[in-house]
């Protein structure tokens, strides 16, 4: 992670990752969506993201789909792979530091045309929360909860997706509801554009939520959270089962939260 990306990151809470995946590994995922298409679960009625907002409002709900780390060959292997991809770990050694884990297990997002948006949030503001947090403290920059996003199909202007509101991460007032809304003050909101292969990386405590879906395309996203090595937003519950599917590498990003000085391991990156 370069200096100019450093200081991006810091003043938007952002990155975006260019060709964090190839065309053939994007189209080996897509075609494990597909195979997996039946287990695709829509968020409608008391599930919907869209918090009553006139603006965020669909037809139907965002789509969720989970289980692709364990999916059969070679699907679950494109999937697995986004662990350790050396495009992407050299920014999460810099956002979270050296010896960073797999925080949720992967989730899917799907949406196709006519779905809702999902209201705006992030830890920002006051008080302090101790798992989703920016700090920058003795010339580096400290983050918890951390997003990967891999984009499995282009984001065009004016498709929906993924929105926030840059800088947020340093926000210290409470966030106005119309803006979780999107019913005011828009004009701090961006929708982020990107290609398909492209990986997102951003802070939890960036405000950030998505926008109801235009595009005629499904809109398609591998959603991995991270954090810190000693940090846990959720329990520890890696099944054996998965594991064992794992590479001595991957497994390195499935430990528990523990410091580092007790021999944490630590991805090497060529």
């Amino acid at each position: 992670m370069h200096e100019d990306e450093k200081y991006l990151f810091d003043i938007n809470g952002y990155i975006v990752v260019r060709d964090a995946l190839s065309p053939e590994d994007v189209a080996l995922c897509n075609e494990g969506i597909d195979r997996h298409a039946e287990n695709i679960r829509e968020r409608t009625g008391e599930l919907s993201l869209a918090g009553g907002s006139s603006a965020l409002k669909g037809e139907t709900g965002r789509g969720d789909l989970g289980g692709a780390l364990m999916w059969e060959e070679p699907y679950g292997s494109a999937f697995r792979n986004m662990l350790v991809n050396p495009r992407v770990v050299p920014y999460l050694h810099e956002i979270l530091g050296e010896g960073f884990r797999l925080d949720h297990n992967l989730g899917i997002i799907t949406m196709r045309k006519g779905a809702e948006g999902h209201t705006l949030h992030g830890s920002s503001g006051p008080g302090f929360d101790r798992h989703q947090y920016y700090i920058y403290k003795d010339g580096k920059m400290h983050n918890g909860l951390t997003v990967a996003a891999y984009q499995l199909a282009d984001i065009n202007e004016g498709d929906g997706g993924l929105c926030l509101v840059p800088g947020s991460h340093k926000g210290n007032y409470p966030c106005p509801t119309t803006l979780r809304h999107a019913t005011a003050h828009t004009e701090f909101i961006k929708q982020i554009t990107c290609k398909a292969g492209d990986c997102i990386i951003f802070t939890e405590a960036t405000t950030h939520g998505t926008l109801p879906w235009t595009a005629d395309h499904d809109r398609r996203t591998a959603l991995f959270r991270f954090s810190p090595g000693n940090l846990a937003y959720v329990g520890h519950n890696w099944s054996e089962e998965m594991l064992a599917l794992m590479s001595s590498e991957q497994r390195k990003v499935c430990e528990p939260p523990y410091h580092s000085r007790l021999e944490r391991p630590v991805l090497e990156v060529e």
